[in-house]
């Protein structure tokens, strides 16, 4: 029987208001998408690959001090790898205070609380997230920080999706075996490290396919068939009824 339910966050609870994560308002006012999309894509991928490559090395952070020294440093990648942007180096600094403290950049799924409340009503509540310490002032403007049971960030562990830590470390916090779990993530792979560690998963596809870069974080949604899938967060509470065999539910 399923009694807990591990959510991912980007694309799932909320979504960056420019469709990337790494793009926002500030940064806009040095440059302009079209500008970016106008890049050859090698050289535009080879640059974010660049920064993102930086943000790997230097995962392990618990501040948002901490967070806005690193993404200062990605920006000023950017900036050096990229000068066709127009974006001043001495400006990094400022697009990642941005990044790191204005909520604006993030929009929260219409029914994202909604659904939360109603799943609490039956089940514990966990998130399993590749993120940073910023992303408890994102869940508290969206009104859900103090719904969820328990928190796995990837910024904690110094590690990502699909990371077996990841997984173990929220089943530890949740206090149930695997196969009384399920994981929300809009990437398959992502998926598949929770059913490595006993976890169902279910595939949501509410993503846009963004042409901007950023590796990890924009990829193509794939849905090869071999997870049960909903397209909003709204569905899920329907799914689980209607899908018991699929998901577990009749696992002791």
């Amino acid at each position: 029987m399923i009694k807990g339910i591990f959510f991912d966050l980007g694309w799932t609870i909320f979504r960056p208001a420019n469709d990337n994560w790494f793009i926002n308002q500030k940064m806009l006012e040095f440059t302009t998408m079209k500008t970016i999309e106008s890049l050859p894509s090698e050289k535009r991928n080879a640059a974010f690959n660049k920064a993102l490559k930086y943000l790997d090395d230097h995962h392990l952070l618990f501040s948002e001090d901490e967070e806005i020294e690193q993404f200062t440093e990605f920006y000023k990648i950017i900036a050096v790898e990229l000068p066709e942007l127009g974006i001043p180096i001495g400006q990094a600094e400022e697009i990642a205070k941005f990044k790191v403290s204005d909520t604006s950049n993030y929009i929260f799924f219409e029914k994202s609380k909604e659904t939360i409340l109603k799943l609490k009503e039956n089940y514990k509540i966990g998130i399993i997230s590749d993120t940073w310490p910023s992303v408890e002032r994102i869940l508290t403007s969206g009104g859900v920080e103090s719904l969820f049971d328990t928190k796995t960030y990837s910024c904690n562990l110094g590690t990502w999706k699909p990371d077996e830590r990841m997984y173990f470390h929220a089943l530890e916090q949740m206090g149930l075996p695997p196969e009384q779990t399920i994981f929300i993530d809009d990437w398959e792979p992502n998926l598949d490290g929770a059913a490595a560690c006993g976890i169902h998963g279910i595939l949501i596809k509410s993503r846009n396919n963004s042409l901007i870069p950023g590796q990890r974080f924009s990829e193509n949604v794939l849905d090869s068939g071999k997870y049960p899938s909903i397209s909003a967060i709204e569905e899920l509470p329907g799914l689980l009824m209607g899908n018991n065999q699929a998901l577990g539910k009749n696992e002791d």
